[in-house]
């Protein structure tokens, strides 16, 4: 444990004082790699701090076989970092320098888990075979089934423990300090097993470093894919002014909504029966055929639904795989229909098309179904050939896909953008954070899929090697951010007094405050964007902060739900903020959301509704970066995309560099 150095007395409560090194908030694979890189390092003054140790999305989320992409060493087709960074760049609006970080230290990252315990598939070489993901020309991804981060979690955890690392589970964060210099001084933690003491369970962290690896804004959207018990914690760092990068890029794809859980893969290949009612499950419908000329049109679309999940504009025109996407948003979010799934049944088509047999089949689909030694007479059957995991997934979370369908959604499950950092991982503008994992916007417009992954292993190790590097620790000294810690116990203060409500009526109250805020998001910034819906979206969002400021009569136990979703509402003003002002630029459908305007061409001739406004192509040379102007206005700036290094690092310069150190000056 990190003992208490002192007390001190604010506004009549007596706070508990700790002291640490390094304060690491969020319990996913990310934290724990950077804790674990700490102690290699020679740090042991750390702690980290968790809200759930059993939540989080590393533990709970997955998809058909979940990839981890890293550099290919055991393929025919020769790879490089140099050739792995045009898959990272090819989009646009990333820094060249970071996703050549990101692929330069993909290995070792790669390595440093298969050492810790990662069982990854290998052949009988001993070389790590890789498959092709989403956006990715070559073979590197690489899967230990649907729950590779969840196994990711459970080595890095396993070493952390081994460590002694001091973990404080049930504490929510509820503010980052920093002092006059715009640098971390610690946090301040909520015990949520002592809410109901008189200091409400607080008590306040010193840190001379404070890595923020709490995963991407879970809980803002009503469609979403996130674990339910996984919420985000970006607002934390932009009450205090953080940078963020390319907020405007969310990925979304088909998922799973009774339990939560992405749709791709073998899930697809397949080739399943899609089908919507209405609410009561009444009035089935096979809506898919009428937007497609064939069979082989319709079963490519589904099939390469599997190799390219996330919703992608690009993929709409000529019967892309994401015209699937659409297509359900349309039955699920304009129509108010529910939409389904259906492994026991194979795709309908048009009447006057062929019943659906083998030789309707796509010749892509069918020879990987073939080769796979797949095909069979229904989706089910296939896929207990292709990927029997994926249907042991469903059945240990009591779904029978032999006997029931699954309902869908077109969901958020992932955020390209994040906070803003350099090639450190350390925050462009607050010295001594670091956000890594998620919560870090390094990625642009089209990540491939798996890079998540990789990210959070190379940030946790960058981040680490930055804390090492500046030596002596500075002390952090409480009276530096005193007037931060009084205005938080104000605002706690003003919650929980006034008239009291009853339990159900704090809930009640709260829980419609949080249904608002997800129903906004998903309306006005998903995978459909109009300018007309973000900016009055926008509005509404400033309106709800300076609503929730005015709670009063909160039972303490509600206290750590209200504290988060005013970050929750802070965090959505800044994405709606971004992606209104990408659109004012003229900024068109890119990565996973089609922009709508009068102007725009509809991407197919049924769907005139979705008037589709191309790319500005001229800005994926940019970086959309927002902060704070004088603490409390919104600014954006666009930032050039930085080179990808191209020197040619002689080694006698690069040895003398590192014995020096001197790197962490460039």
């Amino acid at each position: 444990m990190v003992d208490a150095i002192e007390q001190y007395i604010f506004q009549g409560l007596s706070l508990p004082v700790h002291q640490t090194g390094v304060l690491i908030i969020g319990s996913g694979t990310a934290s724990l790699s950077c804790a674990i890189h700490l102690h290699r390092m020679g740090c042991t003054d750390m702690l980290i701090v968790t809200d759930n140790r059993n939540g989080g999305t590393s533990r709970n989320a997955g998809s058909d076989k979940q990839t981890y992409y890293r550099q290919s060493d055991a393929s025919h087709v020769p790879d490089s970092p140099y050739a792995m960074v045009e898959s990272y760049t090819r989009g646009g609006a990333t820094h060249g320098d970071i996703a050549f970080i990101e692929a330069q230290n993909s290995l070792r990252a790669f390595y440093n888990l298969v050492s810790l315990g990662m069982d990854f598939p290998y052949n009988r070489y001993g070389g790590y075979t890789g498959y092709k993901t989403d956006h990715d020309p070559s073979s590197r991804g690489i899967s230990m089934g649907p729950y590779t981060s969840r196994e990711m979690v459970r080595v890095l955890s396993a070493e952390v423990k081994r460590n002694g690392t001091p973990f404080w589970d049930q504490c929510d964060v509820v503010r980052l300090l920093t002092d006059e210099q715009n640098q971390m001084v610690g946090a301040v933690i909520l015990d949520k097993t002592q809410f109901n003491t008189k200091n409400h369970g607080l008590s306040i962290v010193l840190s001379d470093h404070v890595v923020l690896g709490t995963g991407g804004p879970a809980g803002f959207y009503a469609s979403s894919v996130y674990p339910r018990v996984h919420m985000g914690s970006i607002g934390l760092a932009m009450e205090i002014g953080a940078e963020a990068a390319n907020l405007t890029e969310s990925q979304f794809g088909i998922a799973s909504i009774k339990f939560r859980w992405n749709l791709s893969g073998s899930y697809q290949q397949v080739l399943p029966r899609y089908y919507s009612t209405d609410q009561e499950g009444n009035y089935p419908e096979d809506f898919l055929s009428p937007y497609f000329s064939s069979w082989e049109a319709l079963t490519n679309a589904v099939f390469f639904k599997g190799y390219q999940w996330p919703f992608d504009a690009a993929k709409i025109p000529n019967e892309g795989s994401s015209l699937i996407d659409l297509l359900v948003y349309e039955e699920t979010q304009v129509k108010g229909r529910r939409v389904f799934m259906d492994f026991r049944e194979n795709l309908t088509g048009k009447p006057v098309w062929t019943p659906f047999s083998k030789s309707c089949v796509g010749s892509s689909a069918l020879g990987y179904l073939q080769t796979s030694g797949a095909w069979a007479k229904t989706p089910y059957e296939r896929l207990q050939l292709l990927n029997q995991a994926a249907i042991d997934m469903y059945a240990s979370n009591h779904i029978d896909l032999s006997k029931e369908p699954l309902e869908i959604d077109v969901c958020a499950q992932h955020n390209n953008g994040g906070l803003s950092a350099d090639i450190w991982w350390e925050s462009t503008n607050i010295a001594h954070l670091y956000p890594i994992g998620e919560v870090n916007g390094s990625h642009g417009v089209s990540r491939p899929g798996g890079s998540a992954l990789n990210s959070g292993q190379v940030g946790a190790l960058r981040a680490a090697a930055r804390i090492m590097g500046y030596g002596i620790p500075r002390t952090a000294a409480i009276h530096t951010c005193k007037s931060q810690i009084n205005d938080l116990l104000q605002q706690v203060r003003n919650v929980t007094s006034g008239e009291p409500n009853t339990l159900q009526e704090a809930k009640v109250l709260l829980d419609t405050q949080l249904s608002v805020l997800q129903h906004r998001m998903s309306r006005s910034a998903g995978p459909i964007r109009v300018l007309s819906l973000v900016d009055k979206a926008f509005e509404e969002a400033k309106q709800q902060q300076a609503s929730l400021a005015t709670l009063t009569g909160i039972p303490s136990v509600y206290l750590p739900k209200v504290l988060r979703l005013r970050h929750m509402v802070v965090a959505q003003t800044w994405y709606l903020y971004a992606i209104k002002t990408y659109l004012e630029r003229g900024g068109g459908s890119r990565g996973s959301y089609l922009v709508v305007s009068e102007e725009g061409q509809a991407p197919h001739p049924l769907l005139a509704t979705y008037s589709m406004v191309p790319e500005e192509r001229a800005l994926r040379s940019f970086v959309q970066v927002v902060g704070l102007i004088d603490s409390h206005a919104l600014q954006c700036r666009w930032d050039a995309c930085r080179e990808v290094p191209s020197e040619t690092f002689w080694f006698e310069r690069v040895w003398q560099e590192f014995k020096e150190k001197a790197y962490f000056n460039v």
